[in-house]
């Protein structure tokens, strides 16, 4: 569905329609469950926080105005509330970067993102991670990612082909 659409459904939203909610998170759903699990790399806590990114939404919504793209809007949610729980849980976080592999294939939405997705957390930074799946996954643009993350478009553009040119280079 094309941005218009999506600022549609979001203005019926607003308006009071929670049937078009629906459809709203199956167009967001990858990218705020990816910020999320960027941040806290555990899938249930993921799931859990993106629920609360979602009800917080829905609670907010009339607060949302359409100068930011709506899923820039919902991931900044997301993101914050991802912070927010990784802060106060940081001293009980241990991750083994050895069960990555195994934490992705159990809660990746799909056989070719697991497989992408695999990828990216074996290269790259997470800053490139970030810019990468916003960009993919998140379908947002250049300009919207620099915005949600406070850097220059520039900096981001070459984020992104860094990124890129070291999965190219892995395969």
């Amino acid at each position: 569905m094309a941005d218009r659409d999506i600022n549609a459904l979001v203005k019926q939203l607003q308006n009071g329609d929670i049937e078009v909610f629906d459809d709203i998170y199956y167009q967001t759903k990858n990218v705020v469950y990816y910020s999320i699990f960027i941040i806290l790399k555990d899938c249930q806590l993921s799931e859990d926080i993106m629920q609360d990114t979602y009800l917080k939404a829905l609670n907010k919504i009339h607060t949302y105005k359409r100068k930011a793209h709506f899923k820039s809007w919902i991931v900044t949610i997301a993101k914050n509330l991802a912070i927010n729980e990784f802060n106060r849980r940081k001293r009980e976080m241990l991750i083994d970067l050895s069960e990555q592999e195994y934490m992705l294939g159990s809660c990746a939405s799909t056989a070719e993102n697991e497989v992408l997705i695999t990828q990216i957390f074996k290269v790259l930074s997470d800053i490139e991670k970030e810019v990468i799946l916003l960009h993919i996954i998140g379908d947002l643009k250049h300009r919207e990612i620099a915005k949600l993350l406070d850097k220059p478009i520039g900096t981001i553009t070459w984020i992104y082909n860094k990124a890129i040119k070291k999965l190219k280079d892995e395969v």
